[in-house]
């Protein structure tokens, strides 16, 4: 099992890859999930929104700058410590904790109108993710959004550029040989338009297995969609390779109402 322990050493060995980005489009992540994403929820002045996996607060921010009452919660110190230092430069209203979002959230129960947790689940089991699925239902008001994103199950598959190309933007190499309908366990060697590397150990979750969580914590899945990679995308990453394959997944659930 990939463990809290591997993922904080990732972010401590290559924490500049992130905590340097600050609100610069990067990484194809920024365009093809952390933007379609923020869209998807449709934050709107006033509304009440959580930023799980708030990171850096890349999000967190622009949330905000719509005029969401945004709250922001990380489990790496010194990730969320360069969101809370934006915010103590900049105020935008953000409120940050340092919390482990696979574990019992601060937060009261119908809190939030929307939840996003965006790049985040990559690094955590199905355990964790059901979890993390079970708290946000608790955490959102009925009929209240939750909208997660991820690298698309596709980019790991045998043939996939990511796991031929040694070129690519991200590369992905198979540590476990299970099925590809089971969630398993990558390296990962993700690349940002400085030509930076980020070199972690993440969880390919297929699309059945984190609908089926979702459904089992309570949610109703409402929309799935896939963003391609494109020629424009690879381009403002400064990055090579094949176009015309989904690169990242995102799922949109919903907190049913009482006795629905």
């Amino acid at each position: 099992m990939t463990t809290q322990t591997d993922t904080d050493e990732a972010y401590r060995k290559n924490s500049k890859f992130w905590t340097t980005k600050g609100d610069k489009l990067l990484v194809v992540g920024d365009y093809l999930g952390r933007l379609p994403s923020i869209l998807l929820l449709n934050p709107k002045k006033y509304q009440r929104i959580l930023d799980a996996g708030c990171g850096a607060g890349f999000i967190a921010r622009r949330l905000a700058k719509a005029g969401a009452e945004v709250y922001g919660c990380d489990r790496n110190q010194a990730m969320l410590q360069k969101a809370i230092e934006e915010e103590l430069r900049k105020p935008r209203g953000i409120t940050y904790n340092l919390t482990d979002i696979s574990k019992a959230l601060p937060y009261s129960s119908n809190f939030f109108d929307g939840v996003a947790c965006v790049a985040v689940l990559i690094h955590d089991s199905p355990e964790e993710c059901k979890q993390f699925f079970c708290e946000a239902k608790r955490t959102l008001k009925d009929n209240g959004k939750l909208v997660i994103s991820s690298m698309h199950p596709a980019l790991y598959m045998p043939g996939s550029p990511n796991r031929t190309d040694r070129a690519s933007w991200a590369q992905y190499k198979p540590l476990e040989n299970l099925p590809m309908d089971k969630s398993q366990k990558f390296e990962e060697d993700y690349v940002n338009s400085n030509g930076e590397h980020f070199l972690s150990t993440v969880w390919n979750h297929p699309e059945k297995v984190l609908t089926d969580l979702m459904h089992h914590a309570g949610l109703e899945v409402v929309r799935t969609q896939s963003q391609y990679v494109t020629r424009e995308v690879l381009d403002s990453c400064k990055q090579t390779g094949e176009v015309g394959y989904p690169g990242f997944l995102q799922i949109v659930a919903r907190k049913l109402g009482e006795g629905k």
